[in-house]
């Protein structure tokens, strides 16, 4: 088993990790010759989203290299605190912006990562070259424990089986939703998120005094291209909803540091999927793809 590799887009390594610490401690990591996968299950995640994302080797890294016994993938489980610390050292983007006073931010920097083994424990080891402040050159070495997954473990990770869903619509942008989202968490645990084929998106709360909606309209909708049982198309002006948590919604919109498009699914009373893409939506390096469950309300 080999794996060795340059981290090309550092940036946005370190973006996608953000993402992901948001909603897990840990993360499952499927590298393959030709995507890698990021993966954070339900069970790790407080409220229940799950992220099944990939993206294009070519986006992240270059001069690759991967050998193993199972198809040439490696599957490995690791803390995302440990990653964004190292990321975040050669993220030449955070410049001298340190969390912790014992890191090093380096400009220009060229960074391998390779799978190596110290005694019996497996690691991820980055060797980070750069330049300091006072641009005098430096080469600094990190290493995080990983986890080898077995096959037994592989086989029981499963992206979650949803029913086809209701209505695609092209998300606003996702800063901008985030701002509107936290703002309503203060009045409610819950949101209301509704679509209709007319390109109108609706995000609504209620409290014991208030309830209140915000809307989008003209918002851009994909054909789903599916018509199951030759049933007609439901009326352009008719409302698909799915209740979710507020704090599970939050925690996916911080998917906008990727800063891609997004497009939501809704399956009604079941879960809202989105995918939020990395570049654009007809040349997209990746996808991140989010499921988020529904939450049975009274009313």
């Amino acid at each position: 088993m080999r794996f060795r590799t340059g981290i090309s887009n550092v940036a946005l390594l370190h973006k996608i990790t953000r993402s992901l610490a948001a909603l897990a401690r840990s993360c499952v990591i499927r590298l393959s010759p030709e995507q890698v996968h990021f993966i954070v299950p339900g069970n790790e995640s407080s409220t229940g989203v799950q992220v099944w994302s990939q993206v294009k080797v070519s986006t992240l890294f270059d001069a690759y290299k991967i050998e193993s016994n199972a198809d040439n993938e490696i599957w490995v489980e690791l803390h995302l605190d440990s990653l964004l610390k190292i990321l975040r050292s050669a993220d030449s983007s955070v410049g001298s912006i340190n969390e912790s006073r014992s890191t090093a931010a380096l400009t220009e920097s060229d960074v391998t990562l390779k799978l190596n083994k110290k005694g019996q424990q497996p690691i991820w080891s980055f060797e980070i070259r750069g330049y300091t402040a006072q641009r005098k050159p430096m080469s600094i070495t990190h290493e995080i424990p990983v986890k080898i997954l077995s096959a037994r473990r592989q086989a029981g990770l499963n992206e979650p089986l949803c029913p086809q869903p209701d209505i695609h619509v092209v998300l606003p942008n996702l800063l901008e939703l985030r701002n509107i989202v936290s703002r309503l968490s203060h009045l409610a645990e819950d949101v209301k998120v509704s679509a209709n084929h007319e390109g109108r998106l609706e995000l609504t709360s209620k409290a014991s005094r208030v309830n209140l909606t915000t809307t989008w309209n003209d918002l851009s909708v994909p054909s789903s291209n599916t018509n199951d049982d030759d049933q007609p198309p439901p009326p352009p002006d008719q409302m698909f909803t799915v209740t979710v948590a507020i704090k599970g919604f939050l925690k996916f919109l911080t998917s906008h540091l990727v800063g891609g498009a997004a497009i939501a699914c809704i399956c009604e009373d079941h879960c809202l999927i989105a995918y939020v893409y990395i570049g654009e939506l007809n040349e997209a390096g990746g996808v991140l793809t989010f499921f988020i469950p529904a939450k049975m309300t009274d009313d």
